[in-house]
């Protein structure tokens, strides 16, 4: 007979992988460039060389369709739900709860829209099950992490937690597995191993200096939502009981090691959430299974107090409050679709556009590249490039001003959108290449030129690792003549 714990476990998971579905019908830019990804290896039309591979790949192995997007989505919760309760598991906690909380508003609103979140939570939980095991099987799981979410390469130093220096060394080639095939594969293709890693390092961290923001105690609490009085409680419980003075190091964390791991975990995500300069809730993602994990210890331990009972059905029952108020940021397909049908009716749907909604337009069919810089913008149009501008993108700045772009021709304009152009250049088929574009742009404009060898963009500040890096690419033991970044150049 199934007991009430399952069927509440399996009505959680059913009733969270129906959200995440739902989800899909909207859109975003990171899913649309990791199902543009896919589509461009079976033919498409754009590609974005920043994205990890974890993801495309999926969906490309599923068909590249439609219908393979949302078999991916139902095949992450499943493996998110295995994750979950083999984490509980040997962690010897509640299964249902530990899942429950799992599922915190910031994981189902941002776990599934963007693509990559939840599969990395579960791929990170996974990790942590073979870690706690002693089994070499974590590096895979990490490495497969890695390649979802390149910022999960930050917990690489936790596979050293193993005392065996066999089962860690077995642990970091397997990590290795996966690693060095997308390297080769980035080897092959660009003729550098670090193409991809560079370019999203580039993009998200070295090259957005100029977009730092000051990191928000909101972000971080409302990552942890109202599971806070429960995580507090959890976290005060585990560290009150530690008898560190009692116990030899080596012992005591041997027996704390669970809580001692996530406790890392969720300080190392902190940390780089503090660090990137642009600060978006979901980098605070991997904090959700410490959250959850501690909660559960909170939970337990109320629970035996009196009015404890109490107490968590409160807190859970503004935990759905607030789920229900919380506001996703979800972007409708409505005004991409109708900038496209514009384009079809004033027959320039065949022509090459600029737009910097570029991704999505890619992913909903229609050819697109990145809007160019505006010292470039009556060049390009002249040129016969069409440019379709969004001003409910931040990006680039000389779009929310009207007066300017209302000095070139404008074929359409509405409060959602304007469409520039006078012309038909041809389209192409595009790969979006971060470094390559930037250095494209700076030398039209100030006729710089800048180095975007990946291993100068990565290491430039220490040369023994640009040498090495070089080396490993079949160029030398040597440092780059051009030493020109452009960061000063950057700001479109």
């Amino acid at each position: 007979m199934i007991r009430k714990k399952e069927l509440l476990l399996a009505a959680t998971f059913a009733l969270s992988t129906l959200f995440f579905v739902w989800q899909h019908s909207f859109v975003s830019w990171d899913f649309a460039s990791y199902a543009s990804n896919a589509e461009y290896w079976n033919g498409g039309s754009y590609y974005e060389i920043s994205r990890p591979p974890l993801v495309p790949f999926m969906l490309y192995a599923l068909g590249a369709s439609p219908i393979s997007e949302y078999i991916f989505i139902i095949l992450a919760s499943v493996l998110f739900l295995y994750s979950t309760i083999r984490l509980a598991d040997r962690m010897k906690i509640g299964r249902e709860i530990f899942y429950i909380f799992s599922l915190s508003p910031m994981v189902l609103f941002y776990g599934m829209i963007n693509g990559a979140e939840l599969l990395s939570l579960a791929l990170l939980g996974l990790f942590l099950v073979y870690l706690l095991e002693k089994s070499p099987k974590a590096g895979l799981f990490l490495g497969l992490a890695c390649l979802a979410r390149y910022n999960f390469l930050v917990f690489l130093p936790l596979v050293f937690s193993n005392r065996h220096p066999r089962k860690i060394l077995a642990a970091l080639a397997l990590f290795a597995i996966p690693a060095i095939l997308w390297l080769a594969f980035n080897f092959l293709t660009t003729g550098n191993m670090l193409t991809s890693l560079a370019d999203s390092y580039a993009l998200n961290f070295k090259y957005r200096h100029y977009f730092t923001q000051p990191a928000s105690i909101v972000h971080i609490l409302t990552a942890i939502s109202f599971l806070l009085p429960l995580f507090v409680a959890g976290l005060y419980k585990t560290i009150s009981e530690w008898r560190i003075k009692e116990t030899k190091t080596m012992k005591f964390l041997c027996r704390e090691k669970a809580s001692v791991l996530l406790i890392i975990i969720f300080a190392m995500s902190i940390y780089q959430y503090v660090s990137t300069p642009s600060k978006e809730l979901r980098y605070l993602f991997p904090i959700a299974l410490p959250v959850a994990y501690f909660s559960s210890i909170g939970a337990k331990w109320i629970g035996r107090k009196r009015l404890g009972a109490i107490v968590v059905i409160a807190i859970m029952t503004l935990n759905l409050g607030y789920f229900l108020s919380m506001n996703g940021g979800y972007e409708s397909r409505g005004k991409y679709q109708n900038s496209i049908d514009i384009l079809r009716q004033n027959n320039l749907d065949n022509c090459r556009l600029l737009t910097n909604a570029w991704p999505i337009m890619s992913y909903l069919g229609q050819p697109s590249e990145p809007f160019p810089r505006r010292e470039l913008v009556g060049k390009s149009v002249e040129e016969g490039d069409i440019i379709v501008l969004f001003p409910s993108i931040a990006e680039p700045e000389w779009a929310q001003n009207r007066t300017f772009v209302r000095e070139f021709p404008v074929i359409y304009e509405s409060d959602d959108l304007i469409m520039l152009g006078n012309g038909c250049n041809a389209p192409r088929r595009y790969e979006h290449n971060y470094m390559l574009l930037l250095s494209e742009k700076i030398s039209r404009a100030y006729n710089i030129s800048i180095n975007t060898n990946p291993c100068f963009v990565m290491f430039s500040s220490s040369s023994i690792l640009e040498k090495s890096c070089n080396f490993a690419n079949g160029k030398g033991f040597i440092l780059d003549d051009n030493r020109v970044a452009g960061l000063e150049l950057v700001r479109d």
